[in-house]
């Protein structure tokens, strides 16, 4: 069994990610390069972290 995701999913993560990002990096930081550099950093933190979910989800979805 295969785990799938529309591409409809990822339409949506994408506008998420970069308003998160900046929301966080914008919290943190006053001038413009920092909150850039902050989002993405933030933007890639997360993007991993969830590739992570996925992949563990992948990989028990293929035991089972």
């Amino acid at each position: 069994m295969t785990i799938h995701m529309s591409i409809g999913y990822l339409l949506l993560y994408l506008p998420l990610l970069v308003a998160v990002s900046l929301v966080i990096g914008a919290s943190r930081h006053e001038q413009k390069h920092l909150i850039l550099d902050q989002a993405v950093r933030t933007a890639v933190w997360i993007s991993s972290f969830m590739l992570g979910i996925y992949l563990v989800l992948q990989i028990v979805s293929w035991l089972v």
